[in-house]
């Protein structure tokens, strides 16, 4: 039984100290909510919100998606964490970009998450997750009145790709960032999409879009890097920017076995920031003031901030 107190008195303690590390003046109280996204289905989402936010980015980290969003002594937590590029998301936001990090919807919190099956093929790339994101962006626009892009980087990005293909100009914009070009015999998109990205219909993309690529200081033999092949592809969108980063970012980029979570290091964080700002600046160049913070939708609204991984 002592034990046990000890134990709880240390963990205690150091959600308390995390309470204390994110309630920065640079980093936005984070708000956990929950929506209906289909019939009976909800969504988690953890939104970050600057004071006057210009625009909203919705966020697909790479990995299976899975972020096992909920409360710890009634604080939003996060209970898988390690796919999420925390420091872009804290450039962004001191940039006045509100970030909505989207939980896996019920029907999909296996361990497979948003790459488990779902029809005849993976979830990511289905309709009914582009309904979800679709739900996502219409929420955020209900209470903000900014653009709303979609981000997607590595796996993640198929789930933007999805959403920007079907939902057309319901939403503003489209970023890729390492998006996969190939993928390995291993991984269950072989059978479904063995080209990747290029295996979708990226001509349906009909929004401004921003690819990011971490590279290679070597050319592929003379091939094309892989956002010169998805900014090809690009063809219906009416704005299409290409930035490669060869030596200070590390997306895994698509060449690389086995893959891993997207990693940016050094000052790549800012300057990874700074091109999806500028482009997405660039194409508001009057940002609409904002319409105050966000009503909760539901009685999961906290009190406090929290980033925790709970395993």
């Amino acid at each position: 039984m002592r034990r046990r107190i000890i134990g709880l008195g240390f963990f205690i303690a150091f959600v308390g100290g995390l309470i204390t590390a994110w309630s920065s003046p640079l980093m936005a109280t984070p708000r956990l909510v929950q929506i209906e996204t289909r019939d009976g289905i909800r969504n988690r989402l953890l939104i970050f919100r600057p004071d006057t936010p210009t625009a909203a980015v919705v966020l697909f980290p790479d990995g299976n998606g899975r972020l096992e969003l909920t409360h710890v002594f009634n604080q939003p937590a996060i209970g898988h964490d390690q796919d999420i590029p925390s420091a872009l998301l804290f450039h962004l936001l001191r940039k006045g970009i509100m970030v909505v990090l989207p939980d896996t919807p019920y029907d999909h919190n296996s361990h497979l998450g948003l790459n488990g099956w779902h029809g005849s093929g993976i979830f990511r790339i289905s309709a009914d997750h582009a309904r979800d994101v679709g739900e996502i962006v219409a929420y955020v626009r209900s209470h903000e009145n900014i653009p709303v892009w979609l981000a997607g980087i590595r796996m993640g990005a198929f789930s933007a790709t999805n959403a920007a293909i079907r939902l057309g100009r319901e939403v503003d914009g489209l970023i890729i960032a390492g998006g996969i070009t190939q993928c390995p015999e291993q991984r269950s998109l072989l059978h479904l999409c063995p080209e990747g990205l290029m295996g979708m219909d990226l001509f349906d993309v009909s929004v401004p879009a921003l690819v990011l690529s971490g590279g290679n200081d070597d050319p592929f033999s003379g091939d094309p890097y892989p956002e010169t092949m998805i900014a090809a592809a690009l063809s219906g969108a009416p704005d299409v920017r290409t930035r490669l980063y060869p030596a200070i970012v590390d997306f895994e980029a698509w060449n690389q076995l086995p893959p891993g979570p997207a990693t940016l290091t050094g000052v790549a964080e800012e300057r990874v920031a700074w091109e999806m700002v500028n482009f997405i600046r660039g194409r508001h160049p009057t940002p609409t003031a904002p319409t105050g913070p966000a009503a909760a939708p539901s009685e999961m609204t906290p009190m406090g901030c929290l980033f925790v991984c709970l395993y």
